[in-house]
């Protein structure tokens, strides 16, 4: 049985937490974003009046929910010669952790990244995927090293992505099968069966974090563009339309054919309004917006 210290967030903090103990390990510790988010005090306060579900999952399982501001402090440190984890394992964390850090357990940081590594390293890749079209992506964990997203891969899964998914839906399925792997990585782990994989660097793209510009459509692209990029952004962004200076916010809508009555109208332009929809040209298809 390893010792597993778990840091991270959501579904995939979850996922690494719920699937070590049911693979028969001892998560003896966890540490939430949150740690990083809110400064001590007001985290206090929320723990008691709004916890999160993070929290009420660290109790229920009972981890011990470390009080350090930082993955890379001194009481990080601390806590983690008091539990003595064989293994560190990452779930979706904003800091980048340090050497000094990351070689602190005898078997080593592993991170859990949400696409087939190496492609998509860095942010939100449940969004590049999708807004890519691409119809394959995966879960793979690697080592922690110097730089995001480059270490040796340990263990790789492969995870459809449906025609009409959300990136929400696909962190979902992605949390899933990493916690049905991450059993199976640890007890490899701990009877020496692994042996890391190099990443092939000339397979390597890097997405940046979303900005505000990729929360804009750009009607001028296709109308399988226009349904990839919606999806990407939901559940976490809403799509914006721009009609001159006037934004138009996509929280409901239909992709229609484009007819003859509208073929001949400026692309990006709106053909139809009333109180309840409006009505945007786009290359080759309208888009309803429901008010």
């Amino acid at each position: 049985m390893l010792r597993v210290f778990v840091v991270g967030y959501d579904k995939m903090l979850s996922a690494l937490i719920s699937g070590s103990v049911y693979a028969g390990h001892k998560v003896v510790g966890a540490m939430r974003i949150d740690r990083v988010n809110y400064s001590k005090f007001a985290l206090f306060l929320k723990d008691i009046f709004a916890p999160s579900k993070d929290y009420s999952l660290i109790k229920a399982f009972g981890a011990r929910d470390v009080k350090a501001s930082s993955i890379n402090s001194k009481e990080f440190i601390k806590e983690f010669e008091k539990l003595k984890p064989d293994v560190i394992l990452v779930g979706s964390w904003s800091e980048k952790i340090s050497q000094k850090i990351a070689k602190l357990p005898r078997l080593g940081t592993i991170n859990c990244h949400p696409s087939l590594l190496p492609r998509h390293r860095g942010a939100n890749p449940y969004f590049w995927t999708i807004f890519s079209g691409e119809d394959l992506t995966g879960v793979t964990f690697h080592y922690v090293d110097e730089k995001f997203d480059c270490g040796d891969i340990l263990m790789q899964e492969a995870v459809t992505i449906d025609l009409n998914m959300t990136s929400g839906e696909l962190r979902d399925r992605c949390s899933k099968y990493a916690q049905g792997m991450v059993g199976e990585l640890l007890n490899k782990l701990e009877r020496g069966e692994i042996t890391p994989q190099k990443q092939d660097e000339s397979r390597a793209t890097y997405e940046y974090q979303i900005e505000y510009k990729d929360i804009i459509v750009d009607l001028r692209k296709s109308k399988l563009n226009i349904h990839n990029h919606i999806r990407a952004l939901k559940p976490w962004y809403t799509p914006i339309f721009k009609d001159n200076a006037r934004k138009i916010e996509i929280k409901k809508h239909r992709l229609l054919a484009l007819d003859d009555k509208h073929s001949a109208a400026k692309i990006g332009s709106v053909v139809f309004e009333n109180s309840k929809i409006i009505i945007v040209r786009a290359l080759d298809c309208l888009v309803e917006i429901t008010k």
